[in-house]
C-alpha cells in the first residue's frame, strides 16, 4: 500500500490547475506495519506565477523554487517507485485526484488507483469523532512526537502511515450517513470603488482576546469613502491549519458606497494583555481567499457591554412606599 501526500499551489490566475509542488509517499505492507520505503520529490512550479496563501506557508518553499525537477519527470519517477501498486491511502481522498489532474494537464498517463483508502475518515470512526480530525491533532491524540514539520508532503505521509496503527479494517470500511445538503452561501460582492489606503487602528490592551473583538473601538469601522461608521456583529477566523493565527475578518455595508471587508489581527504582549489592530484593506484575490477560509472556520459573535436601565424622569416604574 502506498500512503500518498501532496502539496500544491492553486495560484491566483485563471488556469484551473492545482499545480503539484511536492510528492511525498511511503510504502507499508499492512495497517500499522513498518515503513519499508520512502519517496520525496520537490517540483519547480511552472504553471502559476504566484503562490497562494497556503502555498506561501509551506516549509519547503525555497526547495520548490530552486528545484530543477519538473512535474513530468517527478511523476515518472514516482510511477517507477510505485512498481505497479494500485492501492493508495491518504489523509483524505483528494490527493490521487489532484495527481491525475496534473498528469492530464501534462499529457501523461493517469495512475491506476484501483483502491483509495481514506485514513482520516477511518481514524475519525476509530476515535468516535463526529467530524474530520486534522492530521496534527490526530498525531497529538495518539502521542506521536511532532519531530518533523507538518505540511511537508513526505512528513505528512509518514505521520499518516504511523496513524494507521490505530485503524482497523472495519474502520476502513466505514461509510458515514450522507449529510444533508448545505445551504449555499451567497456570493460575496464587495464594493469595486477605489479608496485611499486606510490606516490601521489599535484596540487594547485588554485582558482577553474576546474583549478586543467585542470592544466598540474595534467593531465600528468607517466607510473608507464617506467616513460614516457602521457596526460589525461577528468576526470569522480560519481553522488553525488553514490560516494565520489571530486573524479575524468581517464585513460591513455602507448604503451609499457598498460592502467592505474589515480585518483584525490579535497579538498578546509579554504582560499577558491582548491588543488588536484592525483596518479596512483594499480587496485583492489573496484577501478573498483569506476571507473564504475564515468563513469555513469559526465565528465569534460580538457582545457589547450590557445596557443600563435609564431612570424614569416622571417617576413611573419607581417603587413607592406606603405612607
Amino acid at each position: 500500500m502506498i500512503v500518498l501526500d501532496l502539496e500544491w499551489n492553486r495560484g491566483y490566475d485563471k488556469k484551473p490547475l492545482n499545480e503539484i509542488l511536492q510528492i511525498g509517499a511511503v510504502r507499508i505492507e499492512r495497517l500499522g506495519g513498518p515503513v519499508v520505503d520512502v519517496f520525496n520529490a520537490c517540483i519547480r512550479p511552472t504553471v502559476h506565477k504566484k503562490f497562494d496563501l497556503g502555498a506561501k506557508k509551506l516549509p519547503e518553499g525555497k526547495e520548490f523554487r530552486s528545484s530543477h525537477v519538473r512535474f513530468p519527470g517527478a511523476a515518472e519517477a514516482f510511477r517507477t517507485w510505485c512498481a505497479g501498486e494500485t492501492a493508495f491511502a491518504g489523509w483524505g481522498v483528494g490527493d490521487v485526484e489532484v495527481l491525475n489532474e496534473n498528469c492530464k494537464y501534462w499529457g501523461l498517463a493517469p495512475f491506476p488507483a484501483e483502491t483509495v483508502y481514506d485514513f482520516q475518515r477511518a481514524f475519525g470512526h476509530a476515535a468516535g469523532a463526529d467530524q474530520q480530525i486534522a492530521l496534527w491533532r490526530a498525531a497529538e491524540y495518539c502521542g506521536i512526537p511532532d519531530v518533523f514539520d507538518y505540511h511537508s508532503a513526505v512528513n505528512d505521509a509518514m505521520y499518516t502511515a504511523l496513524l494507521s496503527a490505530w485503524i482497523t479494517p472495519e474502520d476502513l470500511a466505514y461509510r458515514p450517513e450522507p449529510a444533508p445538503p448545505r445551504r449555499r452561501r451567497l456570493a460575496l460582492r464587495m464594493s469595486k470603488l477605489p479608496f485611499p489606503k486606510q490606516p490601521r487602528q489599535k484596540v487594547g490592551p485588554l485582558p482577553a482576546p474576546e474583549d478586543v473583538l467585542n470592544a466598540k473601538g474595534g467593531r465600528n469601522p468607517a466607510c473608507p469613502l464617506c467616513g460614516q461608521r457602521y457596526s460589525v456583529a461577528r468576526w470569522f477566523t480560519p481553522a488553525p491549519e488553514e490560516g494565520a493565527a489571530g486573524q479575524y475578518y468581517s464585513v460591513f455595508t455602507c448604503p451609499e458606497h457598498g460592502r467592505f471587508l474589515c480585518r483584525m489581527a490579535l497579538s498578546q504582549g509579554e504582560d499577558g494583555q491582548w491588543s488588536g489592530r484592525w483596518s479596512v484593506p483594499a480587496i485583492t484575490p489573496e484577501l478573498k481567499l483569506e476571507y473564504a477560509a475564515a468563513l469555513e472556520g469559526s465565528v465569534h459573535i460580538c457582545r457589547g457591554p450590557g445596557r443600563r436601565r435609564k431612570k424614569s424622569k416622571t417617576g413611573r416604574g419607581k417603587r413607592h412606599e406606603k405612607p
